[in-house]
């Protein structure tokens, strides 16, 4: 077992609220995993824990006790909080080389699916009504785990007049399905996360700084897969059954062959959204699509102090790889050369992150870098069907 687990403290308490504690875990685990993704923040948390019978039964749920299902869960190390949510699953094994509990948390954004919000009598009412004014409005009805909603942007763009019918819903679900593929003008894409102290984040996709910064010697893998066959440089937005304007992207197809496609979107949604929808699609699939993942296993490096990120110019610090999170901006210094050490994300040696999974067994880090099929899906409403030529 590698020995940057010993800096992590793995404790169980009744509730976020309180400081009584169930159990400490710190140290007693054989296996540990967790998580961070996009939307969601702080994703899953896996560990199994040797124990005695007697105490591994304790944790379950049993005639007269409800167990410690939805206990809070905290992982934390010198710096801060690391990982935080609450027990979905608890599961007792035994064979005959081990006793003891396999445990499963979920980050506080899984809470975004315990209460359902009214779409039809909440949303229309009223207006303008942006995105994040509509997740403020669905925290503050039906997300009391959430905390607060100050960094929920007001993203400027008015969803009035789109078809956003369908009854009860779970606020995970608007999100994902109805507001953000409608968040933001142009090609921004906006994504939904719940870090430390439970506190929501809604903000546009940004690049134009580095967080992290990791070179070859301290990757254990890397894997970059370049698709042709995704090129897409001919864009036809069909609103509903209507034709819209189609458009063209010269730099492509003086390249490639023309490759068209249709976009459907559902009915109503208006030009100006359409329009943008059909040139992000453009701007992501013109040239062909490309998929990254690999593995740290030595060092990462902070360009940043606090939570703020610096420029790639200032001064670096050394710090545990499991403080890499989706949302942030990581680059592979010696991948390929530059010319300049800018917050430009060109998808070859700087990636925005989508998932990470770290390994504190093997202490190794996964990266999930963003892909574009990943940007069109936050970009488009999730009405657009199967892609068809023209």
């Amino acid at each position: 077992m590698a020995d940057g687990y010993k800096e992590l403290t793995l404790r169980v308490y009744q509730t976020y609220a309180t400081t009584a504690l169930v159990d400490d875990l710190s140290g007693r685990w054989t296996s540990l995993t967790f998580s961070s993704a996009l939307h969601g923040g702080f994703k899953e948390l896996h560990t199994t824990v040797p124990m005695a019978l007697e105490d591994a039964w304790m944790w379950m749920r049993r005639e007269g006790a409800p167990g410690n299902h939805y206990r809070h869960v905290e992982l934390t190390d010198r710096l801060g909080t690391v990982w935080e949510g609450r027990i979905v699953d608890i599961g007792l094994r035994m064979d005959r080389a081990f006793v003891g509990l396999d445990i499963t948390a979920l980050g506080y954004w899984s809470s975004m699916r315990d209460r359902l919000y009214d779409v039809v009598t909440d949303w229309k009412l009223g207006g303008p009504h942006n995105t994040g004014k509509i997740i403020r409005e669905m925290i503050t009805q039906e997300c009391p785990d959430i905390n607060g909603t100050a960094d929920v942007e007001l993203s400027p763009e008015d969803v009035v007049g789109i078809d956003l019918t369908g009854g009860t819903a779970y606020p995970m679900d608007v999100i994902i399905d109805k507001l953000a593929p409608l968040a933001g003008t142009g090609t921004a894409v906006y994504y939904f996360s719940v870090y430390g102290t439970r506190k929501p984040v809604w903000t546009s996709r940004a690049v134009t700084n580095i967080h992290w910064l990791v070179s070859l010697q301290d990757m254990e893998r890397l894997e970059i897969v370049q698709q042709g066959i995704n090129v897409r440089n001919y864009v036809l937005p069909v609103i509903g059954t209507a034709a819209g304007t189609g458009s063209l992207n010269a730099e492509s197809t003086a390249n490639y062959p023309r490759r068209a496609i249709t976009l459907e979107l559902q009915a109503g949604v208006p030009t100006t959204a359409a329009n943008n929808a059909r040139d992000a699609m453009i701007q992501e699939r013109r040239f062909p699509s490309q998929s990254e993942s690999f593995t740290i296993s030595g060092n990462v490096f902070s360009t940043r102090t606090g939570n703020l990120a610096q420029s790639v110019g200032q001064a670096m610090e050394e710090r545990p790889k499991w403080w890499v999170r989706a949302g942030e901006v990581i680059r592979i210094r010696d991948l390929v050369p530059h010319s300049a050490a800018t917050g430009t994300l060109d998808n070859l040696r700087t990636f925005y992150i989508l998932e990470t999974v770290y390994d504190a067994g093997r202490d190794v880090l996964e990266v999930q870098p963003d892909r574009p099929a990943a940007l069109l899906s936050s970009i488009l409403a999730r009405t657009v069907s199967v892609e068809r030529h023209v």
